[in-house]
């Protein structure tokens, strides 16, 4: 089976405010139980490093999911659709891009105006056959698709549950994938309600490919054992044994009444209580996450982008969830060394993705800020842009760090209004020579038709313009009218 790559769907910021976690005898005795049979499945726990990729096709090759939410399907407007170009030795192939919508024979639902099926949001494999599947969402409803041989193909819809203790009803927003009870296949994680609280509904894998149904079923009443009221979650191995865990972040039940947030630890009997932390003063299921290890210590760490307050956080893994060193911080573009000018609606952190782009060990942190305004606000209001800050022994440093827009050299096309370049980000080897590439979408570009640019990187230069390419959804074979192509990525 192939390195499972870890994901996170869309999701708000946090930042530590202190330790707040509990000692090993409590987090011991702190369990969440299994409802129903564990998932079947062999081998290790996930444990990719950033920047692996989705493998849908089983090739050794990572792919590239693209939404385009306003697309017309069939001549229904904004219907949306998925689109899937997968690597090869060469790189990303265009020819051979797969362009998915509800009109795709085995795709559960139909094609409706405005539907704006499009919300690419983490992948994993769900089933356990090898292949990467694909998780589409939209509300609270939450589409599969299958990895296999061919890709992408059918999908199915993830049993949404019933609102009873033994079936919590899966809700929408925030979607999480990884293996957090060690079986060797991955989880599918979202808010839950079993009739009685709000809390996690954990989907044990394998996920039936005619059901939907799972193995089994975790659910943690979050606000009963861990004072909060989950809005959000992100999943990573921030503990470095080898299975996945939850970041669950939402509104503090007691205490002052701050937001803040817990990390549940993966075991094969349960969830285990491990640090809390604290948070900013605004949730959202939809801010952006990533994982990778920026200080090379053996642990994933969490970023998320906090975009209405241009703010970016890092919080760095450790052996009860979140570390203590290096603390937790924030980034702006106001601080010393972060290209830019801090200036109200830049949306500073609105994509985010990690990978070791400059091959000194040490991942890095691509970040988006959409609605950035270039030099001539007449002329480039929101046009956007990108910044990379590098990882280091001591985490993420402002030494060397770069931002790059339209105009920069290489970068093709132009910085014009509402271009929304850095909407999307995503750093994958589709070719695995070694050196990955970037993936920046566009989805205002060319009157909200949308774009993806790839920048190159190397060893000696890091990211850069130079060599940079584009392609839009006629360059994949969908319609040339596009639709926000680039909007959201997963990868």
């Amino acid at each position: 089976m192939r390195a499972r790559a870890l994901t996170t769907a869309a999701v708000c910021a946090v930042t530590l405010l202190g330790a707040g976690g509990v000692t090993p005898a409590a987090a011991a005795a702190d369990r969440t139980g299994p409802v129903g049979a564990a998932g079947a499945g062999s081998g290790a726990g996930s444990g990719a490093g950033a920047g692996s990729g989705a493998d849908f096709n089983g090739d050794g090759y990572p792919d590239l999911a693209i939404g385009a939410h306003t697309a017309t399907v069939d001549g229904v407007k904004r219907a949306g659709v998925v689109t899937v170009a997968y690597g090869s030795a060469t790189g990303l192939k265009h020819d051979t891009a797969a362009i998915i919508s509800q009109a795709t024979p085995g795709v559960p639902g139909d094609p409706t105006e405005d539907g704006r099926w499009r919300a690419v949001s983490a992948h994993g494999d769900l089933d356990g056959d090898g292949y990467d599947d694909l998780v589409v969402n939209w509300a609270e409803r939450h589409t599969v698709l299958w990895g296999s041989a061919d890709g992408l193909t059918a999908g199915t819809t993830v049993t949404p549950g019933t609102y009873r203790p033994h079936d919590p009803k899966v809700l929408g927003g925030t979607v999480g994938v990884g293996d957090v009870n060690g079986d060797g296949v991955d989880d599918f994680i979202t808010r839950g309600n079993n009739g009685a609280s709000y809390g996690l509904s954990v989907r044990l894998g394998p996920l039936d490919r005619t059901t939907g149904a799972s193995a089994g079923v975790w659910f943690r009443n979050t606000g009963s054992l861990d004072k909060l009221l989950t809005s959000v979650v992100h999943v990573g191995d921030l503990t470095g044994d080898g299975i996945d865990d939850i970041v669950a972040g939402g509104g503090v039940v007691l205490g002052n009444g701050t937001p803040g947030g817990v990390v549940l630890k993966g075991s094969a009997t349960g969830l285990v209580k491990g640090s809390g932390f604290g948070g900013p003063q605004k949730y959202s299921t939809f801010y952006p996450s990533a994982l990778g290890d920026l200080n090379k210590d053996g642990y994933q760490d969490l970023v998320t982008g906090h975009p209405e307050d241009n703010k970016i956080y890092v919080a760095y893994g450790g052996p009860n969830g979140i570390g203590s060193t290096p603390k937790a911080r924030s980034y702006t573009q106001a601080g010393t060394g972060v290209p830019g000018l801090d200036e109200e609606g830049d949306r500073f952190g609105s994509a985010l993705a990690i990978g070791d782009t400059d091959q000194d060990g040490y991942d890095d942190v691509i970040i988006g800020a959409s609605y950035e305004t270039g030099a001539d606000p007449a002329t480039t209001t929101a046009s956007g842009a990108i910044t990379v800050l590098r990882g280091s022994a001591s985490g993420i440093t402002t030494t060397g760090a770069t931002s790059f827009t339209q105009n920069s050299k290489g970068v093709p096309s132009t910085s014009e209004n509402n271009d929304h370049f850095g909407s999307a980000a995503a750093v994958l080897d589709t070719d695995r020579d070694g050196n990955p590439e970037v993936y920046v979408g566009g989805n205002g570009e060319d009157g909200y038709k949308g774009r993806v640019w790839t920048l190159p990187t190397g060893a000696s230069t890091g990211v850069t313009g130079t060599g940079a390419t584009s392609f839009h959804l006629g360059t994949l074979g969908g319609p040339a009218t596009g639709g926000n192509f680039g909007y959201r990525i997963a990868g």
